[in-house]
């Protein structure tokens, strides 16, 4: 409601009242109804008659006009307007209606009034709400409406990916629902996405609104790739033809392929990874026909294979069953010698042991066994195949110093050498060679250019002798240390030194598993020492061309220790001359109180012990003290010191009472210390070289 004065000389007599109240609303049609009247009040002063006032109602953006008669007199109220509008509210069932009135009456010194005021209308009920929600595609779930009227009923749809669908129709304030598998096709990289849930608000067949929310959605665990089996096969095609058995495989020489057959992905995901492996062996590959690789080991075992998703999801796994046959190289030696007890001088019988992997599936060797031989006169490569001890079948896998003759017949006054090869169906044994068959014994032989003892002659110009040479009843030394020359013994280049155990002298090239150093020259002098036949105690010392490097290395038990390297003089003085001329002194540490004073100068270390030891004492090991940078030897370095003690009579030497200490190049020290009486004194004195950096 609200009021105004009129306008004119007089107008202050009369005022207009506009009132606006509702009488109803439509909420189906969203309307409201508002009725509007108008008045005019007069005071004392005012009346009128007879006059048609000019009126202009605007309402809610719409007017209209009326020419309502004036008749009033003096403290009186005349209702003009009196009409009732239908207002419509907004999509959300909101309102606020302007109103306002204009009156005219332009007489008798007055003139005009307008009212005007913004009328809110209580909201209309619209559309229902709706809460976001979660659910698991194949699982019911339930979408719960917050209704605004009870009448109102809904219709709910989904919206997932490039899918829609309606769930149900003429929906109270709940639905269940159970999102379809299929949606899955939408998220084929994901285990969850989201889409939207859309209420439609009805009141009978009249659509009052829409509220949407979001919806998320996951995939169930149970939506996994499938993987239908597996194949495998060897990539060795040799080994594949021989063995020609499903899932039966060769140690070292077969390399499984795995092919993954019907491996399909899920509700549109696809496989993005594939895994196979041998159980517990450490082998395994992640590719379709990819390979396990060589297996250095036999007997069964199990292969398991899966594929993964773009998901991320593992599927079943397939497993099968293997048999992983033992393999191993041919081997071959043999000895040959002439005749024996029942063949004669010019015949050559050897003795073969030989043995191949039978590769036996059930009773059924699938290996074979070939073992050949051919011979040739000593130092001569006109070799002839044998016919009479060699060995080709299936049934054959291991022979146990086995004897044959060979075929043909052979000089009694020459020497002969015999090459032998064991092939199986996969690989050989390589050439093998027994030590020559010497000429038949004899006292002496003389040829027009030899002669020869306890054989016949066969080196020309030469004496040619089956006997040990012995001179006072002593063996003559036979190991050649040198060249026939006495040069040096020339190895091929790029010789493994580590096979060069033979004592002598020799020089190469290149070698492998030499000592290293700085503008070292390629060639290297060689000198071996060999303490046993089976070569398995040796020293080595090595002096490259350039003299830059001076190593030694020993083999103790058949195993190469490090080299270990000599100072060179020439690298000493490359010290710098401040280091060359300054003297350091310092105490090193040692077990129970042996400590030694120790003087550098340059790269000569000299140490000394001056030390009272007041207790027994039996020790032995590696102390816990050691040497620091700066002082440690380039080789072990000694010191040994007998107890003197005080007497009656003077000093004397307590040869029970001792100090044996090593101080090793790892700066470790060791030894024995071992007192059987006290106060003893102990005084030695030592010098070394270091090569390492000066002290601090």
């Amino acid at each position: 409601m609200a009021t105004a004065t009129f306008s004119g000389q007089y107008g202050r007599n009369m005022s207009l009242e506009l009132k606006a109240e509702l009488t109803g609303q439509n909420i189906a049609g969203n309307y409201s109804s508002v009725h509007v009247t108008a008045y005019l009040h007069t005071n004392g002063y005012a009346s009128m008659w007879g006059v048609s006032a000019d009126a202009t109602i605007t309402i809610n953006g719409g007017s209209a006009i009326e020419h309502p008669g004036i008749n009033i007199g003096t403290n009186s109220a005349q209702k003009i307007w009196d009409h009732t509008y239908n207002v419509g509210h907004n999509n959300d069932g909101t309102k606020t209606v302007g109103v306002k009135l204009s009156v005219g009456l332009n007489t008798g010194g007055y003139g005009s009034a307008m009212v005007a005021f913004d009328y809110r209308l209580p909201d209309i009920p619209r559309a229902s709400s709706v809460s976001d929600m979660a659910g698991t595609l194949g699982s019911a779930m339930t979408i719960n409406i917050n209704r605004k009227v009870s009448s109102f009923t809904h219709t709910v749809k989904y919206y997932f990916g490039n899918l829609s669908g309606t769930i149900a129709t003429g929906v109270g304030t709940s639905v269940s629902w159970t999102p379809p598998l299929n949606l899955a096709t939408q998220i084929p990289s994901a285990s969850s996405g989201w889409g939207n849930i859309t209420v439609e608000t009805y009141s009978g067949s009249s659509k009052i609104g829409t509220a949407t929310c979001r919806l998320t959605l996951n995939v169930p665990d149970s939506v996994k790739p499938t993987l239908g089996s597996i194949t495998l096969t060897d990539s060795n095609a040799v080994v594949k033809n021989l063995l020609n058995t499903a899932n039966t495989f060769a140690e070292i020489v077969s390399d499984i392929k795995v092919a993954f057959n019907s491996a399909t992905g899920v509700q549109g995901s696809t496989i993005t990874n594939y895994h196979a492996e041998i159980v517990n062996k450490n082998q395994s590959t992640n590719a379709n026909n990819g390979n396990l690789g060589l297996m250095k080991w036999n007997g069964s075992a199990q292969v398991k294979a899966w594929v993964v998703d773009s998901r991320g999801r593992s599927s079943n796994a397939v497993t099968m069953n293997i048999t992983v046959l033992e393999y191993f190289l041919p081997t071959l030696t043999f000895t040959a010698v002439r005749g024996d007890t029942n063949q004669s001088s010019d015949k050559i019988v050897v003795s073969r042991t030989a043995k191949i992997a039978p590769l036996r599936i059930g009773n059924t060797q699938k290996n074979s066994f070939k073992l050949s031989f051919k011979t040739a006169p000593f130092g001569s490569t006109a070799y002839t195949a044998d016919t009479g001890a060699g060995v080709n079948d299936k049934v054959t896998n291991t022979l146990t110093n086995s004897k044959a003759t060979l075929s043909g017949t052979f000089d009694i006054g020459k020497s002969y050498e015999v090459y032998g090869v064991l092939e199986d169906a996969l690989t050989s044994s390589g050439t093998v060679k027994a030590p020559p068959v010497s000429p038949e014994k004899m006292v002496m032989g003389m040829a027009e250019t030899a002669v020869s003892f306890g054989k016949y002659p066969e080196n020309a110009n030469a004496v040619d002798s089956d006997w040990v040479y012995k001179y006072k009843n002593k063996e003559i030394q036979h190991h050649q240390l040198t060249a026939n020359a006495g040069n040096v013994i020339i190895l091929a280049s790029g010789t493994d030194l580590n096979t060069v155990t033979e004592t002598g002298f020799y020089c190469g090239e290149n070698f492998l598993n030499k000592p290293t150093g700085t503008n070292t020259q390629r060639f290297t002098w060689i000198k071996v020492q060999c303490y046993d036949t089976g070569r398995t105690w040796v020293l080595q010392e090595a002096i490259d061309f350039n003299g830059k490097v001076s190593a030694y290395r020993v083999r103790i038990g058949g195993n190469w220790n490090p080299w270990q390297y000599y100072a060179i003089q020439n690298t000493v003085a490359e010290f710098t001359a401040v280091n060359q001329t300054k003297v350091y002194s310092t105490t090193l540490a040692g077990p129970y109180g042996f400590g030694i004073a120790v003087t550098r100068s340059g790269n000569v270390v000299t140490a000394t012990m001056d030390y009272i030891h007041r207790s027994n004492t039996n020790w032995s090991g590696t102390a816990n003290e050691t040497i620091p940078v700066g002082w440690r030897p380039v080789s072990q370095a000694i010191i040994n010191a007998i107890g003197e003690g005080g007497g009656g009579t003077g000093a004397s030497l307590f040869n029970g009472s001792y100090v044996h200490l090593s101080y090793k190049p790892d700066g470790s020290i060791s030894g024995r210390i071992k007192l059987e009486a006290n106060p003893l004194w102990f005084g030695a004195t030592i010098s070394w070289i270091t090569t390492d950096p000066f002290p601090s």
